[in-house]
């Protein structure tokens, strides 16, 4: 428990991630076990048909000519590649379903190939004895104790069984063909293995849920951890509202800096200002500047300061002040209000004093 408080939450999408990382992700050994049995029984015996034919070829090769190369003193390469050709041909087949159903079973669980570092890596914690006692005699431990007992109970039982239900046919088969024994018998173990695997099968399903459930209970959460979370992936609101001042103190010092540009500032007079530029290369005038109270009172005394000619328009200042953004032109709406303050300042500029 963190913090007194007990772990009620599911874990988060990033408390997952952050597992699977690790390598943390609920899988069941059983199944992988199970689907590897099963497919390795009926890979044997779809094999088993070949396999006498290859492994009397494989004795008569040996027959006729490992017994006379032992004696010289080397092995022969042609030699050593038929007897290998002949084991792949016979065991391979099995080999590769098992591999494959063993790798596709794990993909399955895993949902999609994962490698961890961290997993492989040594933990001296799982050293320390007490806690090996501890896991010793944990519920887990418990569980795992009682999956055993029943394995070899399912296994016991339904090999005897089987056992039971062919004793006649096994006893006549020690004077039978031995292509007919061998054919017998491994049916008796293919109705053994499907058996077996069937039932455990059935069991390790029950044990990957319950690896889910258990993975699952082991990384739920409390609900500050959760909120802790949130606020790392969301950011501290604190620390956000900092940057967000930060932001805009920049951005403020960017446009009092543009205000030496305009070509006029719009006041209303004191609650609004808005500082506009012109040129004969522009569209359209753009706002440089805008604010409202303590900013607006700033702005017209940085363009006084600046010789930038100031004009009182309440009516225009507001409508520009609520319409237009920082460096966005003037809507056309609005042209004819600007000229006429334009054409004011250029008059005002070019009127010629009187001696």
């Amino acid at each position: 428990m963190a913090g007194g408080q007990e772990k009620t939450e599911q874990p988060t999408s990033k408390k997952l991630s952050e597992a699977r990382r690790k390598g943390q992700i609920p899988k069941s050994n059983e199944l992988n076990a199970s689907v590897v049995i099963l497919v390795g029984g009926v890979a044997t015996y779809k094999a088993s048909q070949s396999i006498p034919g290859r492994f009397k070829m494989l004795m008569e090769e040996l027959w006729g000519q490992g017994f006379h190369t032992a004696f010289d003193s080397s092995l022969s390469a042609d030699m050593f590649i038929s007897v290998t050709s002949h084991f792949m041909v016979m065991v391979g087949p099995i080999l590769m379903a098992c591999i494959l159903a063993a790798v596709a079973i794990n993909v399955a669980q895993t949902k999609g190939v994962n490698f961890s570092w961290e997993a492989v890596q040594p933990s001296f914690s799982k050293l320390n004895p007490v806690s090996g006692f501890k896991r010793l005699f944990s519920l887990r431990s418990a569980l795992e104790l009682v999956k055993s007992i029943l394995k070899f109970i399912v296994i016991s039982t339904t090999a005897y069984s089987v056992y039971m239900s062919e004793h006649e046919t096994v006893m006549n088969l020690m004077v039978g063909d031995l292509g007919l024994t061998i054919g017998t018998l491994g049916s008796m173990a293919l109705r053994i293995v499907l058996r077996v695997g069937g039932i455990m099968l059935f069991f390790s399903l029950l044990d990957y849920y319950y690896q889910k459930w258990q993975h699952m209970r082991d990384l739920r959460m409390t609900k500050q951890e959760v909120k802790e979370e949130h606020k790392q992936s969301e950011g501290n609101p604190q620390i956000k509202s900092r940057i967000r001042s930060i932001q805009r103190s920049l951005a403020r010092q960017r446009m009092m800096a543009n205000i030496p540009k305009a070509s006029v500032v719009i006041t209303n007079p004191t609650h609004f200002a808005v500082a506009l530029q012109y040129d004969s290369q522009m569209e359209a005038p753009k706002v440089l500047a805008r604010g409202a109270d303590f900013l607006a009172r700033k702005i017209i005394k940085t363009a006084r300061r600046h010789r930038v000619p100031v004009v009182q328009n309440p009516p225009l200042a507001r409508a520009l002040y609520h319409q237009v953004k920082l460096e966005e032109a003037i809507p056309a709406n609005l042209y004819k209000a600007v000229a006429k303050v334009l054409a004011y300042i250029y008059q005002q500029k070019h009127r010629k004093p009187q001696g």
